[in-house]
C-alpha cells in the first residue's frame, strides 16, 4: 500500500503540467503581491513575494524541456505516418 501510494505521489510531483501550472500560480502571486506593495509603499523593500517570482521562474523553466521533448514526439510521429 505504501509503496503504490509513494509511486503515484511521484508521478503528481513529476508531472510537467502540474508544475507549469504550479509555477504560473506562483508567479502571478509574486508579482500580485510586488504590484500591491509598490502601491502602498513609496521606498523599495525586498520581501518574500520577490523569492517566489524567482522560485515560479525556475519551476517554469524546469518545465520547458518536457514540453519540447513532447513536440518532438508528435513531430517524429507525424512523419513516421506521413512518410
Amino acid at each position: 500500500m505504501a509503496n503504490r501510494s509513494m509511486k503515484t505521489l511521484k508521478r503528481i510531483v513529476k508531472n510537467p503540467y502540474i508544475n507549469i501550472a504550479v509555477g504560473i500560480l506562483f508567479l502571478y502571486s509574486g508579482i500580485h503581491e510586488t504590484v500591491c506593495e509598490l502601491r502602498e509603499v513609496e521606498g523599495f523593500r525586498i520581501g518574500a513575494h520577490h523569492g517566489v517570482i524567482l522560485f515560479a521562474i525556475l519551476q517554469i523553466m524546469k518545465t520547458v524541456p518536457d514540453f519540447f521533448e513532447g513536440l518532438e514526439y508528435i513531430e517524429e510521429a507525424g512523419e513516421e505516418k506521413g512518410g
